[in-house]
């Protein structure tokens, strides 16, 4: 109880130091003793944020000081708009994962443990941290191929983080169940949001999970020529170690360097845009944290990603709907949108579709005569799915994980191309993946699949007919026992001819599905 106190107070400490604690304040009722209570908890600490920082900064500040299972936190609230409101988790989206790195000696200790050899027997000039986040840090080293000598980015959990962050998310769980005590916070559904933040951190605390999303995203996109994703060396992953391509680019966020190296600018926004699209609506899998320090440039203007720990993914229900609605916004069809949500579902089944198709007219005509470079994609679905609260919809996280991506990756194609038309660019690429998605050919690969699962089952339906005539059997002698055999025979004939009928018209109903 008195790790769980101090834990409350460290909590009240840093939200009071960036002023949080009005943003807090706002929503409770008893604002006289919620003031007096946090000032008795934290009387020497002092506002140190400027006046004019906007708050989503402010909480960003705050939760990358509480440490890593709070970064982790924030950079899921960051997804719910629903919840903070629109302005924060725009300012939140670019919550950056950076803390100081662990030494190399003890990084060294954490290979020779998870290889049970020496350093030198696993990697060759293994060189001191270049980058540091909350769970891990990445080194450059070499490995050897035979007599080929391969340069490779080593990324390593940091010392102790699973137990450090095991203790914290307990303790957040033990503090959110205390709150939701209180009316004021059970609409934030803390109990939920923590319990989330559980599961994205378990997959980042075995890297084993991150190598297999790179290795996922890296076959879906081999045809992509602008998209590269470095290769995974799996004889040198573990759960603490990873260890990928290092790839040869200059950093996204260099712009003076890129212009110096006469990189295209224009070609790279466009093609930062174009791959997201073809991740998340042709692909259903999303790298879902593309800031300009995971991405580099390299000589030909492709785009290379690295950190694979966070992903999206959205199944091809979700990827229709997303690519309709954005062709719709395209084409000004604001009834097609309507009927897209009312079919899916997602809207409240008592709910007019004239009313609802009147509202994102209220979102598409406004941003009919702006500028290009006024025009936000990631804004647009901000506020579709502002209004559709209005309509009793419902969202997955997977889409609003996706809206943030969208509005983190407009950001970045904006600082390479200012004037950027994003609708321009995603018209022909959605254009394309609906005409794909409804024309024969996949029609035909989705009955090849459906026949495929019949093919399987089909030396399953003699048994399945044996059984039958068993469980007949059965019947027949405790129920009706008093039949001759005649009948008896009779009965068993009809049976299967009924089972053997139901599944000819099982099978006919799937060819001419």
């Amino acid at each position: 109880m008195i790790a769980n106190f101090l834990f409350f107070l460290k909590i009240i400490r840093v939200f009071k130091k960036h002023n949080i604690l009005k943003l807090i304040e706002k929503n409770i009722r008893y604002k006289f003793l919620f003031k007096l209570f946090t000032y008795l908890l934290a009387p020497a600490t002092f506002n140190k944020s400027p006046k004019d920082m906007p708050d989503g900064i402010r909480i960003s500040s705050a939760l990358n000081e509480l440490g890593p299972s709070f970064i982790k936190l924030g950079q899921l609230i960051s997804t719910r708009p629903d919840i903070i409101g629109n302005e924060i988790a725009e300012d939140m989206a670019m919550l950056r994962d950076n803390l100081p790195p662990f030494s190399r000696n003890e990084a060294i200790k954490i290979i020779e443990e998870q290889f049970d050899k020496n350093i030198d027997n696993v990697f060759q000039n293994f060189g001191e941290p270049i980058a540091a986040a909350s769970i891990a840090q990445v080194h450059f080293a070499e490995i050897k191929d035979g007599e080929k000598i391969i340069p490779v980015a080593v990324k390593i959990l940091r010392p102790n983080i699973i137990e450090t962050i095991e203790d914290e998310m307990y303790r957040l769980d033990w503090l959110t169940n205390f709150l939701e005590n209180f009316s004021e916070f059970q609409r934030l559904q803390l109990n939920s949001v923590i319990k989330k933040t559980r599961e994205i951190i378990k997959f980042e605390l075995d890297l084993r999970y991150e190598a297999a999303a790179a290795s996922e995203l890296k076959e879906n996109t081999k045809d992509d020529q602008s998209f590269y994703v470095p290769d995974i060396h799996w004889e040198y992953v573990t759960k603490k170690v990873l260890t990928i391509e290092r790839i040869n680019g200059i950093p996204a966020d260099k712009i003076d360097q890129l212009i110096k190296n006469k990189t295209n600018l224009v070609k790279v926004a466009d093609s930062l845009i174009v791959n997201f699209l073809r991740q998340a609506i042709r692909d259903g899998y999303f790298h879902a944290d593309l800031h300009q320090g995971n991405l580099f440039i390299g000589n030909n203007n492709d785009l290379i990603a690295v950190d694979f720990g966070i992903m999206g993914r959205l199944d091809k229900k979700n990827r229709r709907f997303l690519a309709e609605i954005i062709f719709g916004f395209i084409n000004q069809d604001y009834l097609k949108i309507a009927a897209i949500h009312k079919e899916a579902g997602l809207i409240d089944g008592n709910q007019s579709i004239d009313d609802f198709s009147q509202a994102l007219r209220s979102i598409g005509e406004p941003i009919i005569n702006l500028k290009a470079k006024d025009i936000s994609m990631g804004r647009v679905l901000v506020q579709l799915f502002d209004i559709t609260k209005q309509f009793n919809m419902s969202l997955q996280p997977q889409l609003l994980l996706l809206q943030k991506t969208m509005i983190i990756v407009e950001g970045v194609a904006r600082k390479f191309n200012p004037e950027i038309n994003f609708w321009e660019i995603s018209k022909p690429e959605i254009e394309k993946w609906l005409k794909d998605e409804l024309g024969p050919i996949t029609k035909l690969k989705e009955t090849g699949k459906v026949l495929e699962t019949l093919a399987r089952k089909i030396p399953d339906i003699p048994d399945f007919l044996d059984r039958a005539e068993g469980a007949f059997d059965i019947i027949v002698e405790n129920k009706l026992s008093s039949d001759n055999n005649k009948s008896r025979r009779k009965s068993r004939k009809n049976l299967l001819g009924i089972a053997s009928s139901a599944i000819i018209i099982f099978i006919a109903a799937i060819l001419l599905i």
